[in-house]
């Protein structure tokens, strides 16, 4: 199963053992340079949560998800932090560049700093 990065290209990282987002002490991974989240279903979004957490707190190094992302949101998974989401090989097969951003608008905001569609009245 191929990683890819924003811009669709494969990359050749090898991810270190994946962390379980409900067991990991998310304050010691400071000093890590490649952090891999497992996904564990395509409905699983613990660990979008867990990198827009490391990125908000400055975490600097590599984060990585493994496991059935799903094509629908690896444009969500690139925009709160990850630098690789891996696909399956069926995936690979019907990905082309435009699903990696379809649409100019974002309806879910990544971080602190991204701006709605409307402002509230």
């Amino acid at each position: 199963m191929p990683l890819i990065n924003p811009q669709g290209e494969v990359t050749a990282l090898t991810p270190p053992e994946a962390l379980d987002t409900t067991d990991s002490d998310i304050t010691t991974v400071g000093d890590l340079s490649m952090i891999a989240f497992a996904f564990d279903s395509p409905v699983d979004g613990k660990a979008f949560s867990a990198a827009a957490l490391l990125r908000a707190e400055g975490y600097t190094g590599t984060l990585v998800g493994v496991g059935p992302v799903g094509l629908d949101r690896l444009a969500y998974g690139f925009r709160v932090g990850f630098d690789v989401l891996e696909l399956t090989d069926d995936e690979w097969q019907h990905l082309k560049p435009h699903h990696l951003s379809p649409f100019p608008h974002h309806y879910q905001p990544a971080t602190p700093s991204s701006q709605p569609l409307k402002k509230s009245a």
